[in-house]
């Protein structure tokens, strides 16, 4: 297939230089508002966690202050690592009551699964903050 006259090799399309360095501008940015769209939902669940129950179930209070988020980068991929650190605190959320053996949580409406029933209630707002902070603005 030959090349049309009218088009000569090695033209290019003025501005796409200040185009493209604007288009990877904007996806640096998008990529820094995606990481603070996961900071907020790591607030919206630790703070859903002290409201809603089940709530974080306190003894000596180590559990609850033991909450932690890390950011951290593969290459072109990032994320957000969050959780409990005291070593008992998956000994705690799966805690769930065994037949006749009642737990005797000692603050009220506190229980097991606390971080996975605020994950699942709050799935749809933190995909809309995650989503509203990833916009091209």
């Amino acid at each position: 297939m030959a090349i049309p006259k009218s088009i000569k090799p090695n033209t290019g399309i003025k501005g796409m230089d200040i185009v493209l360095s604007n288009l990877n501008k904007e996806i640096k940015a998008i990529e820094g508002r995606s990481m603070q769209g996961l900071i907020r939902a790591a607030i919206i669940l630790r703070a859903d966690m002290d409201t809603t129950p089940p709530l974080i179930p306190i003894d000596t209070g180590n559990l609850r202050s033991s909450w932690f988020t890390t950011n951290f980068r593969q290459g072109t991929m990032f994320g957000l690592t969050m959780g409990f650190s005291a070593n008992y605190a998956v000994f705690v959320h799966e805690m769930v009551d065994k037949g006749s053996k009642v737990i005797n949580w000692s603050r009220p409406d506190s229980g097991p699964k606390f971080f996975e029933a605020s994950l699942k209630r709050n799935k749809e707002r933190i995909l809309q903050e995650i989503a509203d902070n990833a916009t091209i603005k």
